[in-house]
């Protein structure tokens, strides 16, 4: 009998936030608050004109998945120069996350399934993207709030390691951490391109969760998963000794999804 690491996303597989369509009325009021905030502190802030035209060319990702952080895009926005204080960048970085984390619900099922498997000895993992770049300290933050922190093992975002999923940093150090085989992890996720074909290059059983039914990804008819509790028949088997895949994991679409949550 083999117990795997269960490996989750955070966005839309744990807690929902925004969904594909629903990241650009919360980047602009995220814009809205930062500058609220650094005009609060003193400082000039440039038109709405000039602003929303840097928004504009700062909503992009990397073509190689390299995370391009938060503070960085808002100096660049607003023009704030390299002397800027920590302590400023951190008001308007936290003013900034809070229409993001405004449109969070945990869903129901989250923290019974996790302390479930965490009793069963199970170990949790937590490896996930961040909108925009936003700091791994305000995400670490929120997995508190919502009850996370205590029920996994380890929790890492892009900003951690310097890379987005579906780049390999992210799971292979999640495997440096559990001191694991990619085959001993099975990963769950929301996203075909950030989350399945990225653990399927990272050698890491993939598994695509569509909470809402809706295929928003237009990934595949009948996702793996509609909710936690449809990987039970999926760990039996896998402890039973049945061979990898026999989950009827989704084929990887190789689409990039839609472009909510870009960083």
């Amino acid at each position: 009998m083999r117990t795997p690491i269960l490996l989750f996303d955070l966005g839309n597989t744990l807690v929902e936030y925004f969904g594909p369509a629903g990241f650009s009325p919360v980047l602009r009021e995220s814009i809205r608050l930062a500058g609220r905030a650094l005009g609060a502190a003193g400082h000039s802030v440039p038109s709405d004109a000039e602003v929303e035209c840097r928004v504009a060319e700062e909503d992009h990702t990397a073509r190689n998945y390299r995370v391009r952080p938060l503070h960085q895009r808002l100096a660049r926005i607003f023009r704030l120069h390299g002397d800027a204080d920590g302590k400023l960048v951190h008001s308007i970085s936290r003013a900034f996350m809070g229409p993001i984390f405004a449109t969070a619900r945990r869903y129901d099922d989250t923290l019974d399934a996790l302390s479930s498997w965490r009793r069963r000895g199970y170990r949790i993992g937590i490896l996930s993207n961040a909108p925009w770049g936003t700091p791994p300290w305000a995400w670490h933050e929120e997995l508190k709030r919502h009850g996370l922190a205590e029920r996994c093992d380890l929790a890492l975002f892009c900003g951690d390691v310097g890379w987005r999923k579906p780049a390999l940093p992210l799971f292979r150090a999640a495997l440096n951490h559990f001191a694991c085989r990619a085959e001993d992890c099975l990963f769950v996720g929301d996203n075909p391109r950030w989350d399945v074909y990225g653990a399927r290059r990272a050698g890491i059983t993939p598994l695509l969760i569509d909470r809402t039914g809706t295929d928003p990804h237009g990934a595949q008819p009948q996702p793996a998963l509609r909710s936690l509790a449809d990987l039970e028949p999926i760990l039996q088997r896998w402890n039973g000794g049945s061979e990898r895949g026999a989950s009827g994991v989704p084929a990887d679409t190789g689409r990039e999804s839609a472009r909510a949550g870009r960083a």
